[in-house]
């Protein structure tokens, strides 16, 4: 069963502008870099979808409330609350961010925990949104992406013919390196954080420059991880035969030492992006990952696998 998400609700969420700001919070932590996503700063995302004032919103969400924050700034966000139908899985959002910075990817847009008041919300009655005591809902702000177009990677067609792509023996087309490896490393990053749902439709669009963004990571991270999503999973990393060696190598590289010192420069003390027990599983994961990559090298040899 999961911790993390109930069963589906409908949400109701009242449309229209609105004037409103998060309580005072503290300054995100470890932001001192020089990353940026987009062409960027991620410090300055980061800031922004934090703390900057909520000029209006608009929810977008199908089946979970997944409000469009327009903020002060021109630096906009999707806000991902803690809710009855999804429980805490607003915190997977983050967890995703922080993994891809581990990894040394920029694919993943920033998140960052984002508390707000239940009067900038102006939600409607029976909304599944919970408040904390301080009438504060607590909840994911994700850099909202100017520009999104779709991929055209996640029908049957195109799946087949990039799973041909991605098996030894098959020869990637030149023109196609770079989505190869994009795709390639997304189904890494999908089995560690153990999203088997990504290819349901709609969930793999690209950026103005054509780069492929891996969003809407809340159905990660799930726990406990059973045996019939470990199956679903390895099987999707299975498409894959040819890998990116620094993403390996930094998968390699993780210790629960290191990912818990990554998931802690999320501001929100009280409620971390990962618990122990899901560290724990996203390492055992790693190791999981490590064995098919590493006999695959011996099978074939590194320079076959490590395509890029």
């Amino acid at each position: 069963m999961r911790r993390w998400i109930a069963p589906l609700l409908a949400t109701a969420v009242a449309l229209g502008p609105l004037v409103g700001r998060t309580q005072p919070s503290p300054a995100p932590q470890g932001l001192a870099d020089t990353r940026t996503f987009g062409g960027v700063s991620e410090a300055r995302i980061l800031e922004a979808i934090r703390s900057a004032r909520v000029l209006g919103r608009q929810n977008v969400g199908s089946t979970s409330v997944n409000l469009h924050l327009r903020l002060e700034g021109g630096i906009d966000a999707a806000w991902k609350p803690r809710t009855t139908s999804h429980g805490e899985s607003y915190r997977a959002e983050i967890a995703a961010y922080r993994l891809n910075r581990l990894l040394g990817l920029n694919r993943v847009p920033p998140a960052i925990s984002r508390p707000i008041q239940r009067s900038a919300l102006r939600l409607a009655p029976g909304s599944p949104v919970i408040f904390d005591r301080d009438n504060t809902a607590r909840g994911a702000a994700i850099y909202w992406v100017p520009v999104l177009r779709p991929s055209r990677i996640d029908g049957v067609e195109d799946q087949e013919r990039w799973g041909r792509w991605l098996r030894q023996g098959r020869t990637v087309p030149p023109d196609q390196s770079q989505r190869a490896e994009e795709i390639s490393t997304l189904l890494v990053f999908d089995f560690l954080t153990g999203n088997w749902d990504r290819w349901s439709g709609a969930n793999v669009p690209m950026d103005a420059q054509g780069h492929l963004i891996y969003r809407d990571n809340n159905g990660g991270f799930e726990e406990p991880f059973v045996e019939g999503l470990l199956q679903r999973s390895r099987s999707l990393l299975h498409r894959t035969q040819r890998f990116r060696r620094s993403v390996i190598d930094r998968a390699r590289a993780m210790t629960e030492a290191s990912v818990r010192a990554e998931m802690a420069l999320d501001p929100d003390r009280n409620a971390p992006p990962l618990s122990a027990a899901q560290i724990r599983s996203l390492l055992r994961r790693r190791d999981l990952l490590l064995q098919y990559v590493d006999g695959l090298a011996r099978r074939h040899g590194e320079g076959a696998v490590y395509a890029w």
